[in-house]
């Protein structure tokens, strides 16, 4: 009853709600829980381009970092986890519409055996029954022009002050992306990206590995941890474009 009421508010203010002037990432994970259509993220795509600029994700970056005033709504794109879908269907649907995302991905899940990423999908991400990207589309999109950031290599919870985990969740994900890419890995999203699931201890280590760093929370405002990280607002692809909409009408400071 709660979630049927929920959306119908969504439905009827999105239908109205106009987006917010300023930067905003949208930051999303796949087509749907289970084969989804690229097709209904294209139309959400169109959709949006009628009331924002759709931007490429460097140029939002440097906008947010440099503090630029910008006097329309601006988006621009970031994808977890790394799934194929990822590099056969959204990414061809941003190119159609001249923008680049950056894909935050985890190398133990584009690497690992079945078993490895059969637990990575069930307790890890949530997500089962997606499979990985492999190595030759994740450097094909380098190539074409998106960023490849690191999630961590194997996305575990990085809420904690245990040095020898978080060095090898922050070195190994940017190493095996710089391997395979021949780039610097410059981009990190820290995994499940509420405010206490990144200790200081791993805010401190990733800011001496990575330029930008990133979360999933406090969408209301540009930045958390005292300037250090960037905030992304949670959708996905296959959501009706007047959530999307509701979603996008909250003022960013």
């Amino acid at each position: 009853m709660r979630q049927t009421l929920r959306k119908l508010y969504l439905d009827l203010f999105g239908t109205f709600a106009k987006p917010a002037r300023g930067v905003h990432i949208l930051n999303g994970h796949y087509l749907s829980p289970g084969k989804g259509e690229a097709s209904v993220f294209r139309e959400q795509l169109n959709a949006l381009r009628e009331g924002c600029t759709l931007v490429r994700i460097e140029d939002a970056v440097a906008m947010i970092v440099n503090r630029t005033k910008v006097s329309d709504p601006l988006v621009a794109f970031t994808f977890d986890d790394g799934f194929e879908e990822q590099a056969t269907s959204i990414a061809p649907a941003l190119e159609e519409y001249g923008i680049n995302a950056a894909f935050f991905i985890n190398p133990g899940f584009i690497g690992g055996d079945a078993a490895y990423r059969e637990n990575f999908l069930r307790n890890r991400v949530m997500t089962p029954r997606k499979a990985p990207m492999t190595w030759d589309q994740i450097k094909a999109l380098h190539q074409k022009g998106h960023i490849i950031g690191s999630h961590g290599q194997d996305h575990l919870p990085l809420n904690t002050d245990d040095r020898d985990l978080i060095l090898h969740e922050l070195l190994a994900g940017r190493q095996a992306i710089e391997h395979h890419t021949g780039a610097p890995c410059e981009y990190f999203a820290y995994t499940y990206g509420g405010m206490n699931d990144f200790s200081l201890t791993a805010l401190n280590i990733a800011k001496s590995q990575y330029r930008y760093i990133f979360s999933q929370s406090d969408h209301r405002h540009y930045f958390s941890f005292n300037g250090a990280v960037i905030n992304r607002r949670h959708f996905e692809p296959f959501w009706p474009v007047e959530h999307v909409r509701y979603f996008l009408s909250v003022k960013k400071t």
